[in-house]
C-alpha cells in the first residue's frame, strides 16, 4: 500500500543553548505539521493495532475478575510513576515507591522531603486528578493534559497558558544526549489548540492509532518546560480509558517505554525526518500489545499465588482473608489491614505476626522506623519476573 507521508515540518533558528550539541543547534528547532483528519496506514499495520486493542479487551476482562482490582490498578499506577521518576533520572524501588504510596494514603508521608520516592507523589496525584476528570465526561485536550503538568510540576491550579513553555526545548534524556529541538512562540499555542481539535473529532483511525498519532504530536509538540514525556504516557492512559478500551489505569505503558528508550527516540526522530508515520504506530501498538500479555499473565501468577496462601492456611476466619488481599496491596502496616479488614488494631497486628510466621510476610523498617510488611512474592512478580515483563 503506498502510504503518503506526513507534511513537512518547519525549522526555525535557535539561540546558542547551553550543553546542545552544535550539529543539533544548526538544525534548528522543529515544528511538525498538523495532524491530517485522514491517514490512511498499511494493512499490517492495522493488524498490528488490532492485536493490541484485542490484548487490552482480554486484560480488561481478566482484571475484573480480580477482587482486588482496585490494588491493581493502584500498583499499576506506581509502577508507571516509578518510570517516570526513572525517566528524570531518580531511580526507585517498587518495595520504597510502595510503602510511601501507602504511608502518604494514610495522610502519614515519609518526613524526609528529599526521600526519591517522595517525587512519585505528583505523578500520582496527577493520574487520580486525570482518572477522577475522565470518569466526569471530560475530554483528555490541551486543557486537561496541562492540568496534569501543572500537578507534576507542583503548580496545581495554574491555568494552560501559564504553565506553556516559552523558551525553545529539546527531546532527550539529556541537553548533551538531544535527539531534537523544540521550536517555540504563537505557533506552538496555535499548534496544541490543533491537537485539541484533533483529538475530539471522530474519524475512521482504530482507537490505538489514534493514540499513537497523538502521543506522538505532543511529544515533538513539546508545549510544556518540563514534565512533556510523563504527559505524552498519562495522556495516552487516560485516552486508553476515555475511549473504553480499559475501564481503569491498570496497563503500565511506561514501563515497556523506558525499557526501549533508544528505541522509542529512533521512531520519533525517523518521522520527523522521513513523514512515515506507520512505524510509529506500529511501534506504540506492539509496546501496548506486549505489556497487555505481560500484564494477562501477571494476573493469572496472582490468581495461582492467591489458590497457594488458601491451601496453606485455615479455612475459616480472617486470615485467609488478608492473605488474599496481598496480591493486590503487596506493603501494607497495621492500620491498613485494620482499615481494610474491618478488625481491630490488636487483631490486625495478630493477623500479620501469623502471616510473617508463614514466611509469607516479612517485617521491614521503612524511613523513621516505621514498620511496614511486605510480601516478597507478589513484589517478584512485579517486577523482576521475566513472565510478567513484557521484553522488547
Amino acid at each position: 500500500m503506498n502510504v503518503p507521508p506526513l507534511l513537512s515540518g518547519q525549522w526555525a533558528q535557535v539561540p546558542d543553548l547551553p550543553g546542545i550539541p552544535e550539529a543539533r543547534r544548526r538544525e534548528g528547532a522543529y515544528l511538525p505539521p498538523p495532524l491530517p483528519s485522514d491517514l490512511p496506514l498499511p494493512v499490517a499495520t492495522y493488524r498490528l493495532v488490532a492485536e493490541a486493542e484485542h490484548a487490552l479487551g482480554r486484560l480488561d476482562e481478566a482484571a475484573q475478575r480480580l477482587t482486588v482490582r482496585s490494588g491493581l490498578v493502584r500498583a499499576t499506577q506506581v509502577r508507571d510513576a516509578q518510570s517516570s521518576a526513572g525517566l528524570s533520572g531518580t531511580v526507585i524501588g517498587l518495595r520504597e515507591a510502595l510503602a510511601a504510596d501507602l504511608l502518604a494514603s494514610q495522610g502519614d508521608p515519609p518526613s524526609d522531603r528529599a526521600a526519591p520516592e517522595q517525587l512519585l507523589a505528583p505523578y500520582l496525584s496527577a493520574y487520580d486528578h486525570g482518572v477522577a476528570r475522565v470518569r466526569d465526561g471530560a475530554v483528555v485536550d490541551a486543557e486537561l493534559v496541562g492540568e496534569l503538568t501543572a500537578i507534576m510540576t507542583g503548580r496545581a491550579g495554574q491555568r494552560l497558558r501559564d504553565v506553556l513553555r516559552r523558551e525553545p526545548g529539546w527531546l532527550g534524556l539529556s541537553p548533551a544526549r538531544a535527539y531534537l529541538l523544540t521550536a517555540t512562540g504563537a505557533h506552538l499555542v496555535a499548534q496544541l489548540e490543533q491537537w485539541s481539535t484533533w483529538v475530539r473529532e471522530e474519524n475512521e483511525q482504530p482507537r490505538i492509532a489514534k493514540i499513537a498519532l497523538a502521543h506522538y504530536q505532543l511529544e515533538v509538540l513539546q508545549p510544556f518546560p518540563t514534565a512533556n514525556g510523563h504527559v505524552a504516557r498519562g495522556f495516552s492512559m487516560l485516552e486508553m480509558v476515555r475511549c473504553g478500551l480499559l475501564r481503569d489505569q491498570i496497563l503500565p505503558l511506561s514501563v515497556w517505554l523506558d525499557d526501549t528508550l533508544p528505541e522509542y527516540e529512533e521512531e520519533i526522530r525517523a518521522v520527523v525526518d522521513t513523514g512515515r508515520v506507520h512505524h510509529w504506530v506500529e511501534f506504540f501498538a506492539a509496546a501496548v500489545r506486549e505489556q497487555a500479555l505481560a500484564q494477562l499473565r501477571l494476573i493469572g501468577h496472582l490468581e495461582d499465588l492467591a489458590e497457594r496462601y488458601t491451601r496453606l492456611l485455615p479455612k475459616s476466619g480472617k486470615l485467609p482473608e488478608v492473605a488474599a488481599g496481598l496480591i493486590g496491596f503487596p506493603v501494607v502496616n497495621h492500620r491498613s489491614v485494620r482499615d481494610r479488614h474491618d478488625v481491630t488494631m490488636k487483631a490486625a497486628t495478630d493477623l500479620t505476626r501469623r502471616l510473617v510466621e508463614r514466611r509469607i510476610l516479612v517485617p521491614w523498617d521503612y524511613r523513621d522506623y516505621r514498620r511496614v510488611f511486605v510480601c516478597r512474592d507478589v513484589l517478584n512478580l512485579l517486577a523482576d519476573n521475566p513472565d510478567t515483563t513484557a521484553l522488547p
